[in-house]
């Protein structure tokens, strides 16, 4: 009886471990970076390692000042946004992925290149880790 205790309480803790380092596992390093640049729409999307998050948006609010997305590595954004030059686009952000969109047809050829080119810096600086 005694011995069965010891072995459930055992087993509970060792269950809670494993799911607390789960849910919080933060040394993923694989790097997924998919560009889709067609007629109609540029699509950026990245998964990474979460620990490079605050890397990323540092980045991104450096390429879009004046205005910025997020503050803090924890943000989780999903928006439609106009910057200050109307440059219109999608962007989903959250820790360990970016997905940006851009629609050619309502953005000119200024706004397509300046969110391709900080997208290529983002592929850029996460492949130099």
């Amino acid at each position: 009886m005694k011995t069965s205790v010891i072995f459930a309480t055992f087993s509970i803790i060792a269950l809670s471990v494993f799911l607390f380092w789960a849910r919080f596992n933060v040394y993923d390093h694989n790097t997924a970076i998919t560009v889709n640049d067609d007629r109609d729409s540029y699509t950026f999307t990245a998964h990474y390692d979460r620990n490079e998050t605050g890397r990323v948006e540092h980045f991104i609010n450096k390429n879009i000042s004046p205005d910025q997305m997020g503050s803090s590595e924890n943000d989780y954004i999903d928006a439609n946004t106009r910057l200050n030059d109307n440059t219109r686009f999608y962007i989903k952000e959250s820790p360990g992925k970016l997905k940006i969109r851009l629609d050619k047809m309502t953005n000119g050829a200024a706004s397509y290149y300046r969110i391709r080119k900080m997208c290529e810096g983002v592929k850029e600086l996460l492949a130099g880790k």
